[in-house]
């Protein structure tokens, strides 16, 4: 979370236990069902005022998610704390005023794991696509996927992921976009320690990547000099390796762009049956420019980061794409013929949104077409 976001959430937090305590513990009744009431409608109210006026301060939909779970996760937790610690007050409350701080404060521990644990609990996801019998390669061609890097530094997580992607001995490496998240103008000082990062990536396709949305052109271009890595901007390339034949398109981050268009349909009409198609994009919405029952054999994304959030059996509340929410949680998806895998990536949001991951770990992807 940036410095501008972390005061806003600081001073709506304060705000939000102020209120909420005056509420609560305002005259010497009873803290019952109707003190509740007045509570959860107050801070209702709060969190709809602050999210309003800290995304015209910022200007980043990002905040509302801040301020929500501010709200939750701090705010509440707090009161909940002072009314079950202080014995004047304790007394005064209801059991069902007792039930809901001490629900309250069992998502504490929820919080901490969100924020401190699954960020760094890297996984490797396995995926296996079957190809058309008629193009199946010779042998299994294993494409390692490494998104949404987005980091601020570069540290032994990062490090991790490309010793992972390259442990699996890739046939072909793909990097769909969101290397690092420091603004243009710190990408000259984070630039040497990535390209560092990104010198082990080695495969006898080749290593690919686009650009995201937290990456300028020109950022991904300093991020990747001097490394294997080749940068695509809606551009269709033929690979062929040891019996192995795909056609890659990398399309930029304005996938409803002319020229992306043209590509996805340059890379669908090609003549020819005997060759792996992949179209590889930062957003998964670039599915939508590709016909049904595409001769396409696999999308690969990533940008939702999973959600970052997700609930048991619901899945994430938001995943800043317009594919079905399972298809952004993440995995192998059949959308009418279109098979996409969306990898919930490596890093986490930076800018307005807190460091949170919970059942949507980051991931390096192995995929194997066969």
């Amino acid at each position: 979370m940036n410095d501008k976001a972390a005061a806003v959430a600081a001073v709506a937090t304060a705000t939000d236990v102020v209120v909420l305590g005056w509420i609560l513990a305002r005259g010497t009744g009873p803290i019952g069902a109707a003190r509740l009431a007045q509570a959860a409608i107050a801070g209702a109210a709060l969190v709809f005022a602050q999210a309003l006026g800290g995304y015209f301060a910022v200007g980043n939909p990002f905040l509302l998610i801040t301020i929500a779970w501010s709200y939750g996760a701090i705010a509440l937790p707090t009161v909940a704390f002072v009314l079950l610690a202080r014995g004047s007050l304790r007394a005064r409350t209801s059991s069902l005023t007792r039930l809901a701080a001490a629900i309250s404060l069992a998502t504490v521990p929820l919080t901490l794991y969100a924020t401190f644990v699954e960020p760094y609990r890297l996984v490797t996801e396995h995926a296996d696509i079957v190809v058309a019998r008629q193009r199946a390669p010779a042998r299994p061609i294993t494409v390692a996927v490494l998104a949404d890097i987005q980091c601020v530094e570069v540290t032994a997580r990062e490090r991790e992921a490309v010793r992972r992607a390259m442990e699996a001995k890739p046939d072909l490496v793909l990097l769909p976009g969101d290397f690092v998240q420091v603004g243009s103008h710190r990408v000259p000082e984070i630039a040497p320690a990535f390209r560092e990062l990104l010198a082990p990536l080695d495969a006898p396709l080749g290593v690919f990547c686009v650009q995201g949305d937290t990456d300028t052109r020109s950022d991904v271009e300093q991020l990747v000099r001097g490394t294997r890595v080749r940068f695509l901007d809606d551009q269709v390339v033929t690979l062929e390796r040891d019996g192995l034949r795909v056609t890659l398109a990398g399309i930029g981050i304005r996938y409803e762009s002319v020229s992306a268009l043209a590509a996805l349909h340059d890379v669908e009409s090609r003549p020819g049956d005997d060759d792996v198609r992949i179209v590889m994009a930062h957003r998964p919405d670039v599915v939508y420019g590709l016909a049904h029952d595409s001769r396409v054999d696999l999308v690969v994304a990533g940008h939702t980061h999973g959600g970052q959030i997700a609930l048991p059996y619901f899945g994430p509340p938001f995943i800043s794409s317009n594919v079905p929410t399972a298809v952004g949680w993440g995995g192998l998806h059949d959308l009418g013929g279109r098979r996409i895998y969306v990898s919930r990536g490596i890093g986490w949001e930076h800018g307005s949104a807190p460091r949170l991951r919970f059942l949507s770990p980051p991931e390096v992807s192995i995929l194997r077409l066969q």
